[in-house]
């Protein structure tokens, strides 16, 4: 005979698993910001301070909670995967306020305040593990008004509270003080991005949101540079998964080139070629930024390609969704078709990297050539360069020899990994144009050099615009030089 028996969980055992999911501050405090934006929050303001102790307070303008409500926000595992949710909810498994919130801190209360109602409750790990109950502590009045952030709480709206934040600052030394400020600071990049359709103020904003961190509203970031005329917008394009459409777009960003720093820092999400590959959304909310789901290779010739996918929230389940909707696995009927997608995208990426690596046209002269052998690649300096060639003329036999040797040496000496590792990661930090400056400069030793075994000016300003880096600028060099001659 079969029995049934009711074997709940140990109490202090799991809420202590719950604070090792795998969250940082960044996705925790996104994790409450989907509940304030299901909740149908225009502003969510987060203040913290670290003086005494470190205290986060995530405060919401949205439609706040009865009691009854609050006690199954609080309880762990409230809401079920399988259940159907508004379009708008951003939820899923009913436990991101409490992992988010445990990852952080030991002690999480939340207020909450609706038709004049207030109601404040209380998990306190310390309390759970020493009793090993689930001891839900619902606040009076009393204790209600000394929770940090009390009194800014609105006619309607909810406070989040985290104290004992143990694994926010560590051991707690003012010395963290500055730690726990780099946390934030990376949190707002984060935050500007995962919810950059509600920040955006634009006539398409799909929400008119503000996130303040204190008192510094968040700024978005548009994964996809949509206002530079530079980038380039694909056709939209559907995938049709179990009678739903799924829209999937196209973007080809800007040659770091035609950016400036700023908008390239800002831009690139760290680099161009980290951030390549598809941004997932689900109901507006960017889950995934930048992976080609072991698709694709991630490339520097493809790393101007992202692709923007929209899902709805109930197909978290076939695209494998985590708990902190940071992790997504799109599904085996799906695969084919991304990857078409795929290798139609980065054509745009490929034709503007291989536009940049054909800069000087028809006959001119580059200081650098390319040469192939047995598939391996190598450079080598252009012993024809005008400037090279007639110095060589100059040179006895040995003076030659020595000549190309140092030359070798260079080619052979050049830091192609370290180059490449460098201008992955920052290109804009690399010089790629000359000054006016340093360009008179160079033209005027053409002009003593070439000057001086019987070329005219007409013949030098040929060879100026024949040549690299001359051939990259547009300027009349033969007036410049005859001015300068004179």
């Amino acid at each position: 005979m079969s029995l049934t028996i009711d074997s709940p969980p140990n109490a202090a055992a799991l809420m202590h698993s719950l604070r090792d999911i795998g969250y940082e501050l960044d996705t925790a405090l996104a994790d409450i910001i989907d509940n304030s934006i299901t909740a149908g929050a225009s502003e969510v303001h987060i203040t913290f301070e670290t003086d005494p102790v470190t205290k986060v307070a995530i405060l919401d303008n949205g439609d706040g909670m009865s009691r009854d409500e609050l006690i199954k926000a609080m309880t762990i595992g409230s809401k079920s995967p399988l259940i159907e949710r508004s379009t708008k909810d951003l939820g899923r498994f009913g436990l991101g306020l409490k992992t988010a919130s445990f990852s952080q801190c030991k002690r999480l209360t939340v207020v909450t305040r609706q038709f004049d109602q207030t109601w404040a409750m209380c998990w306190d790990l310390d309390q759970v593990t020493k009793s090993n109950c689930w001891d839900l502590i619902q606040l009076g009045d009393d204790a209600m008004v000394e929770i940090y952030q009390f009194d800014q709480l609105e006619d309607t709206g909810t406070l989040v509270v985290w104290e004992i934040c143990d694994r926010l600052q560590g051991d707690g030394n003012r010395s963290n003080d500055n730690h726990v400020l780099q946390k934030f600071d990376n949190a707002e990049k984060y935050l500007g991005l995962i919810f950059h359709r509600f920040l955006d103020k634009s006539p398409s904003s799909v929400s008119n949101l503000d996130i303040v961190i204190n008192g510094r509203a968040i700024s978005y970031v548009d994964p996809f540079f949509r206002h530079k005329p530079a980038t380039q917008v694909h056709n939209l394009e559907t995938i049709k998964y179990k009678d739903v459409y799924i829209k999937v777009q196209g973007y080809t960003l800007p040659h770091h080139t035609k950016c400036t720093k700023e908008e390239y820092d800002k831009y690139s999400l760290g680099s161009y070629r980290d951030s390549q590959g598809f941004y997932v959304y689900r109901a507006n909310r960017l889950l995934i930024a930048g992976d080609w789901f072991r698709l694709a290779a991630k490339s520097d010739l493809t790393s101007l390609t992202r692709i923007e996918i929209d899902l709805p929230n109930n197909f978290d389940s076939e695209w494998h969704i985590d708990i902190k909707k940071s992790h997504a696995k799109p599904p085996e009927q799906m695969r084919d078709q991304l990857k078409q997608y795929i290798d139609t995208y980065i054509q745009g990426s490929k034709r503007v990297y291989n536009s940049k690596g054909y800069r000087h046209k028809g006959d001119v002269t580059p200081l650098w050539h390319q040469y192939t052998n047995k598939n391996l690649r190598s450079y080598q300096i252009n012993k024809d360069y005008p400037l090279i060639s007639q110095f060589m003329e100059g040179l006895d036999v040995r003076q030659t020899s020595q000549l190309k040797q140092i030359l070798i040496l260079i080619e052979e000496s050049f830091p192609v990994d370290q180059l490449y590792v460098d201008y992955a990661s920052s290109p804009k930090e690399f010089k790629t144009k000359h000054t006016d400056e340093e360009l008179e400069e160079l033209a005027l030793s053409y002009l003593e050099n070439f000057s001086n075994i019987g070329f005219e000016i007409s013949d030098i300003t040929l060879l100026l615009e024949k040549n690299a880096p001359f051939s990259d600028y547009s300027r009349d060099w033969e007036s410049y030089l005859k001015t300068s001659k004179e």
